[in-house]
């Protein structure tokens, strides 16, 4: 095969495959879900896995009603919660959460590479020194800006000394784009 040729197969290729490339740089929201859609449309989508809440959870101008228990991430399971937008009900952030003595750095690093696998380098890094005497957390972030959904990921530690174990959470929430969508927290 003649070199002209091969690469005319070449550029043939790279064209075919670039509405994929592009479309897996870009994320429309969590997963199945789609932004705007109704704790109704969520609960269908994950029929079976998917927990209606008796109540809601608020989340400061965000509530959830649907939850997933145990979802795999990064090979480790992770609370889900489908938060929804006070004012409209629809979908305007998806929290993925673990607790306590499972929030350990080692599950850290293997969302980082997930994330980082699947995004590619980070948008933004972010560390804060809290102080925990003052109910302030040590915070990790790191965010991942894409087209239509921004990806932040959160470690966070309120401890200090021999229990600090049981103060510390890691956070990835899934939100849409929007102007400071890149600013840490």
């Amino acid at each position: 095969m003649s070199a002209g040729r091969e690469g005319a197969l070449l550029l043939a290729a790279v064209t075919a495959l670039a509405p994929l490339i592009a479309q897996a740089a870009d994320l429309p929201g969590w997963d199945r879900t789609r932004w705007g859609m109704t704790s109704t449309e969520i609960a269908q989508l994950y029929h079976g896995r998917a927990v209606t809440l008796s109540g809601r959870i608020e989340f400061n101008q965000l509530y959830t009603d649907v939850a997933l228990r145990r979802e795999p991430f990064a090979g480790h399971d992770f609370t889900v919660y489908f938060q929804m937008d006070d004012k409209t009900g629809r979908l305007a952030q998806v929290l993925l959460e673990r607790r306590r003595q499972y929030a350990t750095p080692p599950v850290w690093r293997d969302v980082l590479a997930a994330l980082g696998g699947s995004f590619g380098a980070v948008t933004r890094s972010c560390e804060r020194h809290g102080d925990p005497l003052a109910g302030e957390p040590q915070m990790t972030e790191r965010i991942w800006a894409l087209p239509t959904t921004t990806v932040y990921a959160s470690y966070l530690d309120f401890g200090n000394g021999a229990r600090s174990e049981l103060s510390r959470r890691l956070l990835i929430r899934y939100a849409p784009t929007g102007k400071a969508a890149a600013a840490c927290r």
